[in-house]
Order: structure tokens, then sequence, then C-alpha cells
């Protein structure tokens, strides 16, 4: 079975106000880098939603604007043999400092949000039954970055264990050794901002892969992936 290049774990410009990198961009780029997939996962975090810049927009208007670094990229991709899917990095437990535990989440639509609202206000296990029960896949996301800790593994399905964001230490390595102890799933992201993250990390994934759900499936039939680390020059 042939597989291909994956990147689970990217930001666009048009969204999340830490990334560099507008969607037309990342999808140039991770076409050159040979990728096959490519998950948006723009920041689902009080600082996009309830910017300023939102001050008197619905909580519906609020999820458009969300999910449009995701359609961007989309939009920029079509025929391009790149296929771009949407999922999304919640903060909980958000801090003063605007710091929280991060958690990427595959399988959530555009409707769901909008019926859902405020997400990252629930705590740990209430935020992953809410996910568990609509099917969706959990990763807590770099769990070691920022001198944080793994929360209790009864809260989501897997970790990312390799993030190759060049400008952050992850501790990959006490990811690995925790993922391991509890035989947990793993995933891999570049964790992309900026022009040079781009196609640093991610998962190999077979052809048939067309949609989150196909990915969560896949997930439940085999396994972790592949996970690539591929630093660059």
């Amino acid at each position: 079975m042939k597989c291909y290049q994956a990147e689970t774990h990217c930001h666009t410009s048009e969204v999340s106000p830490c990334s560099r990198i507008p969607a037309h961009y990342l999808v140039e780029g991770y076409l050159d880098a040979g990728y096959r997939y490519m998950f948006v996962t723009d920041h689902y975090h009080p600082v996009v939603l309830e910017h300023p810049s939102l001050d008197g927009k619905t909580w519906e208007e609020r999820i458009d604007f969300f999910w449009s670094g995701y359609e961007a990229a989309r939009k920029a991709a079509e025929g391009s043999g790149l296929l771009v899917l949407p999922a999304m990095e919640v903060a909980l437990n958000i801090q003063p400092n605007g710091l929280g535990d991060d958690f990427l989440i595959y399988g959530a639509s555009k409707e769901f949000l909008k019926s859902e609202p405020y997400l990252y206000r629930l705590g740990y296990q209430d935020f992953y039954q809410k996910m568990h029960e609509n099917g969706f896949l959990v990763f807590q996301a770099h769990p070691y970055r920022y001198g944080l800790h793994p929360v209790e593994p009864i809260c989501y399905d897997g970790i990312e264990m390799v993030n190759t964001h060049p400008r952050h230490l992850s501790h990959n390595a006490l990811a690995a050794k925790f993922a391991t102890e509890h035989g947990l799933w793993v995933i891999g992201g570049s964790d992309a901002h900026g022009e040079e993250d781009i196609g640093r990390g991610g998962v190999m994934l077979p052809d048939g892969i067309e949609s989150a759900g196909d990915f969560i499936q896949y997930y439940k039939e085999n396994g972790s992936p592949e996970l690539i680390v591929t630093f660059g020059a």
C-alpha cells in the first residue's frame, strides 16, 4: 500500500494571528514539498473568536470567520492534487497570559461549531465527552511545551508525539515516552506558522482519504500511522 505525506497541524494568517502564512501560500508550500493531504488547524481561542474586530457579530458569524482560513486554502488547492481538510486547535484551561492546553480536533464541521459555542470554556472531561460523543478525534498538541504536561489520558485519544516547530522547544522525547507508557495513539505535525516550517512534519496516509471522517476511520482501523520528521536544509 502506497502512502503519502499528510500535514496534520498548520495555521493560516487569515485566522490565526500568530501565523505569517496566507492560505494560498500554505497550499503552494505543501504542493512543492510533495504532500497529498493538509489539515488546516487554525486556533479556536478567545483571541480569535472574541477579538474586538468581531464585536457585534453573532456566534454564527464568528464561526464563518474562523472557517475562512480553511475555505481559502481549499479553494487555492482546487485541481492541484492536494486535498485540504478542516480541523482545529482548541485551547482549554486558558491562563491570564493567554496560554492553555491545546488540543487538535479532527471531524468537527462548521455546522457543529455554530451549534456548540465557546467550547474553550469547557473542562477537560466535559470537552472530551462532547468530542467523543460526536465521533471526533482528539490529540493533545505539544503537551510538554511551555513547561506544561499532558493532562489525564482519559481526556483525549492520543498526543502529538512529534511537533517540528523550529522556534519552540516541544520536548518530543518526553511526549514519546508518555505515549509509550500509556499506550496512546500518536500524531505528528509541523505546526506551521512561517514559511520555514512548511513540510517539516506530519504523518503518512494511504490513498482513499477523502474527508476528516476517513482520517478518523483510518486511526480506528489501523492505529497510529508512520510519522514524518523532515527538518529540511
